[in-house]
Parts: structure tokens; C-alpha cells; sequence
């Protein structure tokens, strides 16, 4: 009747798909996220949008933190590529070479992201001072 492969392929559609809806009605997928200062919808009668003024929890934070230091560590590689080899002197040369965008520059409560370079080794190290904003235990990646 059907081969094992497509049986195979089969099952683990369904298997998907099973997972997908469990995720949509559990609240996981397709659950929005607000960053601060993004417009929200007012829950009152007039139904007008206002800013949204809470700070993005600090999971949430720290998950788009790590997402942009990724990102960033990706970047740097194509830059030396581009220019001979030589690493960026800032974050801001990735942003001007079109490689990633301005607010990947940035960590998830909206302070830059830490560039340390070491154009002789040939080092870099990407940081972030995480939630509280100074050097200290909670910084992302932790030391």
C-alpha cells in the first residue's frame, strides 16, 4: 500500500502537526511578545493604542540578548572576509557593510553590545552587561 518511507513521512507530519496545535492551545506558539516602547492596544472601552512602557521581562531580555550575540558572532567572519582579513574596529562596520541590522547591534534592554577585539591575536569577544547594566555576575555570556 504505501512504501515505508512514506509511511514514514506520514507519521511524523502528523506527529508535527500534533505538536503545533497542543503548542497554539497551550499558549507557547504564536504568543506575542512586546518590547518596550512598542504600541500595545488599550484593554479600556475607547479602544486606543498607547505605548507600552513595562520593560521586557528579563527572560525574554536575556533570550534576545544571546539571539544578537549570535548573530553578531555570525557577522564578524563575513566582515574579515571582506576586508582581508582584518576583524571590524566596531559593531558599527557591520551595520554600514549591510550585514546585520542596526538593532542587532544592541542587547535585549537596549544598551550596545560589548565588542572586544584583539586585531593582533586575531580575537574577538562579544558581551553584554545583561539586565542590570554593569559588570557583574549576570553579564551575558557569563565570564
Amino acid at each position: 500500500m504505501f512504501s515505508k518511507e512514506k509511511a514514514n513521512l506520514i507519521v511524523v507530519s502528523i506527529a508535527i502537526l500534533i505538536g503545533m496545535a497542543i503548542g497554539f492551545y497551550s499558549g507557547y506558539l504564536g504568543k506575542e511578545t512586546k518590547r518596550p516602547g512598542e504600541a500595545i492596544q488599550t484593554s479600556d472601552a475607547t479602544g486606543h493604542w498607547k505605548r507600552h512602557t513595562e520593560p521586557a521581562s528579563d527572560i525574554n531580555a536575556e533570550i534576545l540578548t544571546n539571539t544578537r550575540i549570535r548573530l553578531v558572532m555570525q557577522a564578524i567572519p563575513t566582515s574579515a572576509l571582506l576586508n582581508a582579513g582584518m576583524l571590524p574596529h566596531s559593531l558599527e562596520v557591520l551595520v554600514t557593510e549591510g550585514l546585520i541590522g542596526k538593532d542587532i547591534i544592541r542587547d535585549g534592554w537596549d544598551r550596545p553590545l560589548i565588542y572586544e577585539v584583539d586585531h593582533d591575536l586575531g580575537l574577538y569577544a562579544i558581551r553584554s552587561l545583561g539586565a542590570d547594566g554593569i559588570p557583574s555576575k549576570d553579564d551575558i555570556p557569563k565570564p
